[in-house]
Formats: C-alpha cells, structure tokens, sequence
C-alpha cells in the first residue's frame, strides 16, 4: 500500500493542522526546509526505517553551519540543541502520520535514536528581597495597575498575555479558580488554575470597583494593555534589576514552588504545561541552587580556607 510522500504529509497535513493549533508553525517549516525536505522530502513514509534514521542523526551532527551570519565560520557542525530539535520534528511528523487513518504508516521508525528534550530555562530567578524592590518601584509608576499586574504575575506564574488580557468571566471567586480557555491558552488546551488567598482577595478588590469585562483596563483606551513595557523597564531600573524580562516571574514562580516542596506535577498543572518534560527543565535550576547553597554555607565555616 503506498503512503505519502514526506514532502505530500508535511505540507498537504502536518503544516496546516500545525498552524491551527499553534504559533511555531513558522519554525516548523523553515526546520523542515532547511533540514529534512533534502533527505526525506520525496520518500514515502513507510519506506523510511530506524537504520536511516540513525544514519541520518549521525549526518545531522556532522552537518556544517553556513550562510547568513555563520558564512565566515562554515566549519561549525549544528548544535546539540538543533540537531534535537529537527530529530524531534521528524518524530511528531511520523506520531502524526500514524494517527492518521490512510498514511498505511504504522512505526514510528524514529524510536530508533533516543531523544533527551529537557530544556533549558534561561532567565532571572529573583529571591524574596528583589521580588520586594520591584514591587515598591512599580507602586510609584505612572501605571497604576503596574503593582496588582506584578503582583498576579509573580504569585500565579501566568504569561504576561494572559494576566493583561485576563477577563472576569474567567475568575470564579467562590472556587477560588481562574479558568483560561483555550483560545487563550498557549498550547491551545485551555486550564485550571487555583488561585492563594492573595490573589484572591487582590481579584475580588478590583471586582467591586469596575464595571469593564476586562480585569487589568486600560484607563486611557478602556481595552487590555498592550504589552506595559515602558512602566516596567522604569520599575526594574529603579529596583536595580535592569534587564530583566515580565516572563522571569513566572520563572521566579515555578522555582519557587519547587523549593517549597511541590511536586513537579503539581508545578506542572500551576504553569499550564502540557507536558512533564517541559517543567522538568526547572528541576536543574534548584539543584544548583541547592549546590550553591551549601558551597556558600560550607564556605562560612573557614573549615576549607
């Protein structure tokens, strides 16, 4: 029985359905393009066993970087990270393919490498004390809602677009809970999230004094913030914490949580993640954390000066 070409499922299924559900469509297809459409783009899908794959893993390591800004440095192979990242299209192009009824695809011959995806969390992680400081310069913005939007953000570890865009009919104050739909939600899932006591009160507060459908309006134009940017570079700067991005406090949030003895689940189920592997990214930062601790502690002693 013949199967689709990967160039016929990629663009004719896989992209569109891609497109629908997510943003990184784009990213999607420029992989694809740049890396894969060559090697597999005119084989048909059952035709594609593990022995290629791992062959092709291994050219993907030996593969040179060049063009663009790596011209000059074309002996660069491709990252570690990149080459995970294209091995990992490959292997949802063929899930995909097998849950579909007529591709006559029944293996997923990618399960022949083994595939590592924990990721790396880049950003600032803010202790208690910083945590203080920008609140106190946020009070003092032109923005009055900078405060409460920093206070929800870092208390909750929702996205920024969430918490600006955040509207009442999401918040349920007898069960304590913020519903954010799916079309709200970043994979496209929709959640549940428990609201503390703090947040709680701060929600049911601004409730009794508005009349708008959206929870953090504008005065200027009555409609959700855009992004507060200009508010919150003046708050971090005058906290001393130049630099750093919204998106870190719901960094600062989920390492927080795992330092106060959550489990991963349930830090998990709090960030909305669909999958396990992607807070278990956070699990490295507080074991270092954990190490530098006790290098600082140790080195309080004077017992290795």
């Amino acid at each position: 029985l013949l199967s689709p070409t990967m160039d016929e499922f990629f663009f004719n299924t896989f992209l569109p359905k891609v497109k629908l559900q997510s943003r990184s469509y784009e990213t999607h297809a420029s992989i694809y393009r740049n890396h894969i459409q060559q090697q597999f783009g005119d084989r048909r899908l059952n035709e594609i066993d593990g022995d290629e794959i791992v062959d092709y893993a291994g050219q993907l390591r030996e593969k040179r970087v060049s063009g663009g800004r790596w011209e000059k440095s074309s002996t660069r192979t491709l990252s570690e990270g990149t080459v995970k990242r294209i091995l990992i299209l490959v292997r949802h192009i063929f899930n995909e393919a097998i849950r579909i009824k007529g591709t006559h695809v029944t293996e997923n011959p990618t399960h022949a490498i083994k595939l590592t995806t924990v990721r790396k969390i880049v950003g600032k992680f803010l202790t208690q004390a910083q945590l203080k400081a920008l609140l106190k310069a946020a009070e003092g913005s032109q923005n009055p809602d900078l405060p409460d939007i920093i206070r929800v953000m870092g208390a909750t570890g929702l996205r920024r677009d969430n918490v600006l865009a955040m509207r009442w009919e999401w918040f349920d104050a007898e069960r304590a809970t913020l519903t954010v739909p799916t079309e709200a939600d970043k994979a496209k899932k929709g959640f549940v999230l428990h609201l503390s006591a703090g947040v709680l009160e701060l929600l049911r507060s601004r409730l009794e004094d508005t009349t708008s459908e959206w929870v953090f309006p504008n005065p200027k134009t009555g409609l959700p913030y855009h992004s507060c940017r200009n508010a919150w570079v003046t708050a971090c700067e005058r906290a001393g914490l130049r630099g750093l991005r919204m998106h870190d406090l719901r960094h600062t949030y989920a390492s927080m949580m795992l330092d106060s003895g959550s489990d991963i689940v349930d830090v998990q189920q709090a960030l909305g993640h669909t999958q396990l592997k992607t807070t278990a990214g956070y699990l490295h930062l507080t074991e270092g954390r954990k190490r530098q601790n006790a290098n600082a502690a140790a080195c309080a002693t004077g017992l290795f000066a």
